[in-house]
């Protein structure tokens, strides 16, 4: 388990093209007044635009920032950034304090790479970048062509070499190079791994590109041998009323052109499953592979669920969705099958349940296969159905001609079917 954070009892909703907020009750907090409105469950205050003007409200609908802005973005770490009337931007602090003047261009703050991170802002000047404390104090100096955010108290920078060409590393927040600047690419993924790739053997024969792995310390722990390797995401998951980060695997898949995909320890750099057409994701140990046809193998190479369905998808360390002749099935990941192939529709289990639909209705299961909420019709002139459960252990979204409304897991509508948008509780 990583970090876990409560599921948020607010969220917005839309009626007549104008945003407001409720609760997990179906109470209005906010009415919606609003044009645009961003809510995020690590934030006290909440970004709104009206009338062509951003500012910030409470989680009471109380302003708290005027709306005098021309952009506002969410905050970090008590930072906003922001641009004024005539197109200056800067920063403020969540009493609407200005800690760096607004007298900068719109691009020496790229709104989703400047973010203030482990304690320092990223920062162009005359097309270089550098980072700045958050009184807009010079930390590291205006010196790379190419610039990340913070991520673990490293940040990935590029240089040009002499051929104009970007080479990228790592550098610490004393602008110490921690991974010489010499990869193609370089991507982190966590725990200090970074997927990277290089040019070998410039101007000879056996010129070529490879891809590997690299650890912060720039000590090779995937081999450079691989023409692409699978990209991994964070998967997050619900238990109780929490929302839970998965630890991210110590496997990866890798591909070699003309041989195919496997699995690769990124702890020793060991090959294991071996070798595929095609792979989907590596999760709880288990990776999607396709010869001709889907299947699931372990992070060992154990075949658990054979080469013959026509798609495979892991849901968690635990459940496995399997098409067949269009129709869904339940596995385990051992290999078991819980649910036979009779769903045209199936979803991750969410909150314990998992939307699936039979015979033109839907229904809520849990994990035994049990009916919670059956029978909800899928109604083709009215366009009512149901999703996944949205916030804590009872509610429901639904849509009706349209539109969006809320129900508790007995069918009991919360909140009418009004919302020009979905509802859906961030987490």
């Amino acid at each position: 388990m990583g970090q876990k954070s409560n599921i948020d009892t607010l969220t917005r909703f839309r009626v007549n093209k104008k945003a407001g907020v409720i609760d997990n009750k179906g109470n209005v907090i906010v009415k919606p007044i609003y044009d645009l409105l961003v809510l995020s469950c690590r934030d006290s205050l909440i970004a709104v635009t009206k009338n062509e003007r951003d500012g910030f409200i409470d989680r009471n609908g109380k302003v708290v920032i005027p709306l005098i802005y021309k952009f506002a973005f969410s905050f970090h770490n008590g930072l906003s950034l922001v641009q004024d009337t005539i197109g200056n931007s800067g920063f403020i602090d969540e009493r609407g304090k200005v800690r760096i003047p607004l007298i900068y261009g719109a691009f020496t703050f790229d709104s989703f790479k400047s973010i203030y991170s482990s304690g320092l802002i990223r920062k162009a000047t005359d097309m270089m970048f550098g980072y700045v404390d958050s009184y807009d104090k010079t930390v590291i100096p205006y010196e790379y062509e190419e610039a990340e955010v913070f991520l673990d108290n490293n940040a990935i920078v590029g240089k040009k070499d002499q051929w104009s060409i970007v080479l990228y590393g790592t550098i610490n927040k004393n602008n110490q190079v921690q991974i010489p600047l010499e990869y193609n690419y370089l991507e982190y993924q966590y725990n200090g791994l970074y997927f990277a790739g290089k040019f070998f053997n410039f101007g000879k024969p056996d010129y070529h590109y490879a891809m590997g792995c690299v650890n912060s310390r720039n000590e090779i722990v995937v081999p450079f041998k691989y023409d692409s390797i699978q990209l991994r995401q964070k998967h997050l998951y619900i238990k109780g009323n929490e929302c839970h980060e998965l630890e991210l695997e110590n496997y990866i898949a890798c591909n070699i052109r003309e041989e195919g995909w496997r699995i690769v320890d990124i702890r020793n750099g060991k090959e294991t499953a071996c070798c595929y057409k095609d792979v989907g994701e590596v999760k709880g140990g288990y990776l999607e592979v396709m010869n001709d046809k889907w299947g699931l193998v372990d992070s060992l190479g154990n075949m658990k669920i054979s080469l013959i369905y026509d798609f495979v998808q892991i849901y968690d360390d635990a459940v496995v969705a399997v098409r067949k002749n269009n129709k869904w099935a339940y596995f385990k990941t051992d290999g078991t099958k819980t649910a036979d192939f009779v769903y045209d529709y199936v979803t991750e289990f969410r909150l314990g349940y998992a939307l699936v639909k039979q015979n033109g209705k839907f229904h809520l299961i849990d994990r035994t296969g049990k009916l919670k909420l059956a029978n909800y019709p899928m109604d083709v002139k009215e366009g009512a159905y149901i999703h996944h459960p949205v916030q804590g252990n009872n509610t429901l979204l639904f849509c009706k001609k349209g539109k969006y409304g809320l129900m508790n897991m007995e069918g009991k509508i919360i909140f009418p079917a009004k919302s020009e948008e979905a509802i859906l509780f961030v987490r």
